[in-house]
């Protein structure tokens, strides 16, 4: 799965997409670039603390930096920038609350709200036309007209699809479709040292109405952040106060929003945070890691994180009964520790 940054050119969406990849992906403006962010979490390193592996492996979570639009802009890139957005599975709606000379405004001055909000209706404005066109097709069947015609009504309330309420057949039909307001969005608002906090509280009443989480950062900070060696970093941090780096929460935010979570694993070799859908069953994770354990899954032993922290390892939790034998059918929880039986 992926999150895509989107947002105005010159939003700053390309210095957030370094700072998350800790730039190791090189970006060209105009151009679609994607990249791995590591997502640490402290609950990986406390199982570090008891195992001492050779290895500490986080989750990661692939993030989109999608060319810039702009009202008005070239059809050829317009359609670029449609065509990329229809691939991600969250939007990262970037806002710009910084000057900078060197890189103007396209649309002259600051306004996080107004930005946003062009964003926003153009993707209203796809959909709807979309809606339009596949309506006007004679041969429609009747029930799927009856769809069009009830998301064509629900967007005319200038309303994105993800918040209205549909049946379960109704949004797979969405889901197939691509419509872009049906996906999940999130508002990032890109400031600098100083910066005005009326547009703040601007920004965030929108997303308030829009029911989406949105999110305060300096792109710039960030990114000098990420370019340190990790021991600099720290001291770094320290030093201005900073217990957790914007971009980690941004992270964090981006997984839970696209509906997935973590499962461990944990031994004197290894331990690894894997990422899975929230709801993925105990065979389903097996897969994560390797096809043939879920192809020749016996059991799972699972263990709370913490249980397994307190017991001081494998052998302990299995002495105080806090391991449990799952089979296939167990629905995963985040947080879980898993050991997996199989037999190829």
């Amino acid at each position: 799965m992926e999150a895509g940054l989107v947002g105005l050119k010159y939003s700053g969406k390309s210095t957030i997409f370094k700072a998350l990849t800790e730039h190791k992906v090189q970006t060209k403006e105009g151009s679609v670039v994607k990249g791995a962010a590591t997502v640490m979490d402290e609950r990986l390193l406390k199982l570090a603390e008891v195992f001492h592996p050779k290895k500490i492996t986080p989750a990661t979570i692939t993030f989109v930096d999608v060319p810039g639009f702009t009202p008005g802009m070239d059809k050829k890139m317009y359609h670029q920038f449609l065509s990329e957005v229809s691939k991600v599975d969250l939007l990262i709606n970037v806002v710009r609350a910084f000057d900078d000379p060197y890189a103007p405004h396209p649309l002259g001055d600051i306004d996080p709200v107004r930005d946003a909000t062009a964003l926003d209706e153009e993707l209203l404005l796809r959909d709807m036309s979309y809606t339009e066109t596949r309506l006007s097709n004679r041969k429609l069947d009747k029930d799927t007209r009856a769809i069009l015609e009830k998301i064509l009504a629900f967007l005319e309330t200038e309303k994105p699809l993800r918040a209205g309420e549909f049946s379960d057949e109704e949004w797979a039909f969405i889901q197939r479709e691509g419509y872009l307001t049906a996906k999940p969005e999130m508002y990032v608002l890109n400031v600098e040292d100083g910066y005005d906090e009326q547009w703040e509280d601007a920004l965030r009443a929108y997303a308030e109405e829009k029911g989406a989480p949105m999110l305060v950062l300096n792109a710039k900070l960030e990114s000098e952040i990420a370019e340190l060696p990790e021991e600099e970093r720290q001291v770094f941090m320290e030093e201005f106060g900073i217990t957790e780096p914007a971009i980690m929460r941004l992270a964090k935010m981006a997984m839970d929003m696209m509906g997935l979570s973590y499962f461990f694993t944990a031994g004197e070799k290894e331990v690894r945070a894997w990422t899975i859908r929230k709801g993925a069953t105990a065979v389903e994770a097996a897969g994560a890691i390797h096809t043939d354990i879920a192809k020749g899954f016996i059991r799972a032993e699972i263990v709370r994180w913490d249980d397994l922290v307190k017991a001081g390892g494998w052998k302990e939790a299995h002495n105080q009964g806090l391991v449990r034998l799952e089979k296939k059918t167990y629905v995963m929880q985040d947080g879980d520790v898993a050991f997996f039986r199989f037999n190829v």
